[in-house]
C-alpha cells in the first residue's frame, strides 16, 4: 500500500490550498496560485506510483523533464505572487502593473526552465539556440510584433497613462478599460461590445482619459429664450445642479453665456461628477428638471414661432373646459378626504382651491429643503415623494414615502417653523401648493378649526420626536398660540 502515500499527500495538499485560498478571500488578499503546484504534485504522485508498482513505460514519457518544466513555472508564479501581489497589500513593496507581473513571470519561468534542463537533463538549450542561425532569425521575426506590444504596454503602465477601470477614448473608440495584459488592452464599449487593442496600436494613437483625475466634466449647451434674463436662467441652472445628488460641489458648476443665436441665448453649463458612465443619465436629468423649473415660473424653451390665426371650434373649448373641471374635481376630492381639511365645508374647500397653485416636478427634484423658510404646505396629487432628514451619524435617513392625497410642509405653514425635512420627488409628480394667505381668514373666523389643526400638528410633532428627529418639545397649547399669532399678523 506504499503507492497510496503520494496520493494521500497530494489530496492533503489540495485541501490545505483550498482552505488557504478561502482565508485569502475572507481577508481580501490575492488568491494563492495553487493550481500549478498541485499539478506538479499530481505528476509526482503518478511517477511514484509507476515506480513502486514497477509498471513498464514504453511510450517515451519522461516524467522527470515534465516535472522540471512545471516546477520552474510554479516557482516563478509563486515568487511573483509573493513579491508583486501579496507584499504590496501590506505596503512592503509598491503596487506594480499587471503587465510588469506577466513579463517578469515569463522571463523568470524561461530562465528557470533553461537552467533546470541544463543541470538535470544535460540538455544544452543555450548552445542549441545560439548556434542555429535559422532558428534565431525565425524567432526574431516572429517576436517583432509581440515585442512592440510588450514595450508599448510597459510604457503605458509605468507612466500610468491608463489603468483598469478608466474610461478612455482610443482611436475614436470610447470604452471602459477592462484589463491590460502583456500584449493588448481590452475595452468594454458603451454599446456593450468588447474591443481588444494591441499595445502597439494604443501607443501610436492619441489617448483621452476621462477619469484619471477623479472627476469628469460634463458640458451641456442649453438654448433659452431672450425673454428670460440671464441672471434668472443661471440661478435656475445653479439650483438644479446643487440639488442633484451626483453632481460635485468641487469643482464648482460653471454657467456662462456661450453665444447669441437668432432666437436663443445659448448657455454653456459645465457640471462635474465622479462616474463617467453616468454622464448621459445626468444630462437627461438636468434637461428634464430644467423644463419643469421653467414651467413652474411660467417660462419655456424657445421654438420657431409662426403667427397662425385659427378659430377654435366650440366643441374644442368645451373639451378643454371639461378637462379642467375634471382636474379641479379630482383635487377637491383629495382635499375632502384629507385628515387636515375633512372638517371644512364645500365652500371653504373651494375657496382654498381657488387661492392655491398646482406645480409639476421631474423625478429627483427637491420640492422643499430642510431648514428653508416657507409659507405654504403641499398636497401630493400624483406620483411619489420621499421625505428625508439629516442625521449626525448617517448623514441622511429616510423618514417616509408619500403617495397621492398626502400632505407635507404643514408645520411651516401653521407655526412658521423652518422646513423640518427635505422632500424629493421619487417620480414625476404633481403637487398642490396651499399658501398661508389662502387659509388666513378661515383660521381667524373658525377658532374650532384652529384648535383642531393645532392638536393635529402636535401629534405629528410627537411622532417625529419618537423617531429622535426633533430635539425640542412643544405643547399643543403653545402651538395653538403660535398659530393664532401668525395668522393674526397676516390679516392685520
Amino acid at each position: 500500500m506504499s503507492f497510496l502515500y503520494p496520493w494521500a499527500l497530494t489530496i492533503a495538499a489540495l485541501i490545505i490550498s483550498l482552505l488557504l485560498n478561502r482565508g485569502c478571500w475572507r481577508l481580501k488578499l490575492p488568491p494563492i496560485p495553487w493550481r500549478l503546484p498541485w499539478i506538479l504534485l499530481l505528476l509526482w504522485a503518478l511517477e511514484q506510483s509507476i515506480q513502486r508498482l514497477e509498471i513498464p513505460i514504453t511510450s517515451g514519457i519522461n516524467f522527470s523533464i515534465c516535472n522540471q518544466v512545471i516546477a520552474s513555472i510554479a516557482i516563478s508564479r509563486v515568487l511573483i505572487w509573493l513579491l508583486l501581489e501579496l507584499m504590496p497589500r501590506f505596503r512592503i513593496l509598491p503596487n506594480s502593473p499587471r503587465i510588469l507581473r506577466d513579463t517578469l513571470f515569463i522571463l523568470c519561468s524561461g530562465i528557470l526552465i533553461v537552467l533546470s534542463l541544463q543541470q538535470h537533463s544535460r540538455i544544452d538549450l543555450v548552445g542549441l539556440i545560439t548556434t542555429s542561425a535559422v532558428l534565431t532569425a525565425v524567432l526574431g521575426l516572429a517576436a517583432q510584433d509581440p515585442l512592440k506590444d510588450l514595450i508599448g504596454g510597459l510604457s503605458l503602465q509605468v507612466e500610468k497613462v491608463i489603468r483598469e477601470g478608466d474610461w478612455v477614448e482610443i482611436d475614436n473608440q470610447i470604452g471602459r478599460v477592462e484589463s491590460i495584459s502583456w500584449r493588448d488592452t481590452e475595452l468594454r464599449c458603451r454599446n456593450g461590445s468588447r474591443l481588444v487593442l494591441p499595445h502597439s496600436s494604443v501607443s501610436s494613437n492619441s489617448i483621452r482619459n476621462f477619469t484619471s483625475f477623479g472627476a469628469y466634466g460634463n458640458k451641456l449647451l442649453i438654448g433659452l429664450d431672450y425673454s428670460i434674463p440671464p441672471h434668472q436662467a443661471k440661478a435656475l441652472m445653479q439650483k438644479i445642479s446643487k440639488n442633484h445628488p451626483s453632481i460635485l460641489n468641487n469643482p464648482k458648476t460653471i454657467i456662462r453665456i456661450h453665444e447669441f443665436e437668432e432666437s436663443t441665448i445659448v448657455y454653456e453649463w459645465v457640471i462635474w461628477h465622479e462616474s463617467f458612465s453616468d454622464r448621459l443619465a445626468i444630462r437627461g436629468d438636468l434637461q428634464e428638471q430644467l423644463w419643469y423649473s421653467l414651467k413652474r415660473v411660467g417660462l419655456s424653451f424657445p421654438f420657431p414661432v409662426r403667427d397662425v390665426r385659427m378659430q377654435e371650434e366650440p366643441s374644442a373649448k368645451d373639451k378643454a373646459q371639461e378637462r379642467r373641471d375634471k382636474s379641479q374635481s379630482r383635487i377637491f376630492n383629495l382635499l375632502e378626504k384629507n385628515e387636515l381639511f375633512s372638517a371644512l365645508s364645500k365652500s371653504q374647500l373651494l375657496n382654498i382651491l381657488s387661492l392655491s397653485e398646482t406645480h409639476d416636478y421631474a423625478e429627483g427634484e427637491i420640492i422643499v429643503a430642510e431648514g428653508d423658510p416657507g409659507e405654504s404646505l403641499f398636497m401630493l396629487l400624483d406620483g411619489q415623494v420621499a421625505i428625508r432628514k439629516k442625521n449626525i451619524l448617517t448623514g441622511e435617513i429616510n423618514v417616509a414615502k408619500l403617495n397621492s392625497g398626502e400632505i407635507f410642509g404643514e408645520m411651516t405653514l401653521f407655526i412658521g417653523a423652518p422646513r423640518s425635512a427635505t422632500a424629493r420627488s421619487s417620480t414625476t409628480v404633481e403637487v398642490l401648493e396651499v399658501h398661508r394667505s389662502a387659509i388666513a381668514e378661515l383660521m381667524e373666523n373658525e377658532p374650532v378649526l384652529l384648535e383642531r389643526f393645532g392638536q393635529m400638528i402636535s401629534r405629528r410633532q410627537t411622532q417625529l420626536e419618537s423617531l429622535q428627529m426633533v430635539q425640542t418639545q412643544t405643547s399643543g397649547r403653545d402651538i395653538i398660540d403660535r398659530m393664532r399669532t401668525l395668522f393674526s399678523n397676516i390679516l392685520a
